[in-house]
């Protein structure tokens, strides 16, 4: 029966068929289906995940997506400039997709990629071609895509009348061109031209990348990248620029550059890959290989000195006692055990936290901004990190800010820390020798205690916080993600010198790199004090405003500032006795 007329007829004629009909009338239907899904496959696109997603929503001019080998990053990159190329809005992505704001064909676009034979060839042109399957068998089925150019958006619907092997361009019918280039290309080969958008397979080296950005200045034009960064010493370190100068500026944070936009897609997050093959495959690697292969980390910050710190939800099995990839029906895939857990240490803020006992610690600097950091102790003696404040001003206005922050959240401060090297160094607003940083800080009334700063039992706490209580399924450390900064520092807080795990003749430095520290080393202070709720709520005296307010020296510094004579000596009143005795 034909299936044209076949569509016309009612339930019920359908019904009335013989058995051998209706099957053959079956078979017709799943043919024109399969075959509207090859030749429709961009339309019917799906991402893998919800950061992929993002991908398509990102209006940036440089989009950068780093993640694990076989993560979705290549197809999900070549699939958006697809459709910026074609015009096609996947079903998908139909309601969100802003497609006023994107190109309109006809569009020029450029892909880079590392090796014309190597990758164009095996890897790329299947991805486009429509007639090509990528993914497991069966073909069709849910685990893979046919190539994203429909035959209808090709020359006759022909891809060898659209291709130009000579210049190694694809022209679509609506007029956009994709001009296909490679890594081991020289550099001026990518100076002429003009273009709306350039794809970068793999991290290019950076001549080839700031060539191909001045070829969008005309056509206020976009750049992506999608890379897995390499796990060879060498070319990691090649690669450390990307990170550098990209990836670590689009990411979200209180430097993020607003034209630039970092995406991580993780291998086990690609719903058409199979768990089992990724366990498989990670039982070969080391802890550092797994973080390059599969969530697609820079190896040269595989040094880490919390690597535990997430803040992305990762995996914990309690058997093994070691963060894994993922789980499957909850059993870890090393041990078995179904003893696992979901866990990020940047979480949203619980209200309750803000009523328990806080803790104020201080990192002055004389060269940069001073960070400060309040840390809330619950009830089990968990700790919970709630504000952060980086200001770069003179301690009557620090005491100010802190005060407002203190009011807005009404933290109940039970104690308050300061750098001990530098509470105790001289102070460069003092005209006098005598009074130190610390001492500085007291006046105004941000009066704090020396911290102890022994870093090894500092780390040796902290790394022991962010495990995942066995009782409560959840770290015993963790951030308000309303502290950015201090999320970016613990992602980014590095050993002073990076070292291959494989090479024997040399250690790691102990020192920790001068760098991304701040906030690192208060939690450091925070922890070496070994605070309890019991014991702020009932053995230290909350600091009153009014205690700081009503003192001369405050009034007295006041109205030295009101005169212009905020420099000149202070003479202390030793005969008065301290506040907490009056």
């Amino acid at each position: 029966m034909n299936l044209k007329v076949a569509l016309k007829k009612s339930k019920e004629d359908i019904l009335a068929l013989s058995l051998e009909e209706r099957i053959k009338l079956a078979n017709e239907i799943n043919e024109y289906r399969n075959n509207l899904k090859q030749k429709q496959q961009l339309l019917l696109y799906e991402p893998v995940n919800k950061d992929a997603r993002r991908i398509h929503l990102s209006m940036a001019k440089e989009i950068i997506v780093t993640g694990g080998n076989r993560s979705s990053k290549t197809d999900t990159t070549l699939a958006e400039i697809c459709i910026q190329g074609t015009g096609i809005i996947p079903y998908s992505l139909e309601k969100d997709y802003p497609r006023d704001k994107k190109f309109k064909p006809p569009l020029r676009i450029r892909v880079v990629c590392k090796s014309l034979t190597n990758v164009l060839e095996p890897i790329i042109k299947p991805k486009l071609q429509w007639w090509k399957w990528n993914g497991r068998d069966p073909e069709g089925g849910s685990y893979g895509h046919w190539g994203w150019i429909p035959p209808h958006m090709l020359k006759n619907g022909d891809w060898f009348q659209s291709w130009s092997e000579k210049q190694r361009t694809l022209s679509l019918a609506n007029g956009t061109t994709i001009q296909f280039m490679s890594h081991d290309q020289e550099t001026e080969n990518f100076s002429g031209g003009s273009f709306h958008l350039i794809l970068h397979d793999e991290g290019p080296p950076k001549s080839i990348y700031r060539e191909n950005k001045m070829r969008t200045i005309d056509t206020g034009g976009k750049l992506y990248m999608a890379m897995t960064p390499p796990d060879d010493e060498g070319a990691a370190w090649d690669a450390a620029w990307v990170y550098d100068e990209l990836y670590e500026k689009g990411l979200e944070g209180p430097n993020k550059d607003e034209n630039i936009d970092s995406f991580t897609l993780f291998t086990e997050h690609n719903r058409i890959l199979s768990q089992q093959e990724i366990h498989d495959v990670a039982k070969s690697l080391s802890d550092d290989q797994k973080e390059v292969r599969f969530h697609g980390k820079f190896l040269h910050l595989t040094g880490r000195i919390y690597p535990l710190y997430t803040d992305v939800p990762k995996y914990w099995c309690f058997g093994c006692s070691k963060a894994i990839l993922s789980v499957s029906d909850r059993k870890c895939s090393y041990c078995q055990s179904e003893d696992t857990a979901s866990f990020c240490h940047f979480v949203e803020p619980i209200d309750q936290a803000y009523t328990w006992p806080v803790v104020m610690v201080l990192d002055p600097h004389p060269r940069k901004p001073h960070c400060i950091a309040w840390y809330a102790i619950s009830p089990s003696d968990d700790v919970f990190q709630v504000a952060e404040l980086r200001i770069d001003d003179e301690p009557l206005l620090v005491y100010n800010a802190v005060r407002q922050i203190e009011g807005d959240l009404h933290l109940q401060v039970h104690k308050r820390l300061i750098d001990p090297n530098m509470g105790q160094s001289p102070s460069s607003s003092s005209k006098t020798s005598a009074r130190t940083v610390k001492e500085e800080f007291d006046l105004v009334g941000l009066r704090c205690s020396l911290a102890n700063d022994n870093r090894l039992t500092a780390r040796m706490r902290l790394k022991e916080l962010m495990k995942p209580d066995k009782r409560t399924m959840l770290p015993r450390f963790r951030i308000f993600n309303n502290c950015k900064f201090t999320n970016n520092q613990f992602l980014r807080y590095c050993w002073a010198e990076w070292t291959r795990y494989s090479n024997d003749e040399r250690d790691p430095k102990p020192r920790p790199r001068d760098k991304d520290d701040d906030f690192p080393t208060l939690a450091g202070y925070l922890v070496n004090g070994d605070f309890t709720f019991r014991a702020l709520k009932t053995g230290t005296q909350i600091l009153r405003k009014s205690d700081v307010v009503n003192s001369p020296l405050y009034s007295d510094k006041l109205e030295r500032i009101r005169r212009g004579t905020f420099y000149k000596p202070l003479e202390r009143n030793t005969n008065r006795p301290p506040s907490w005795q009056r």
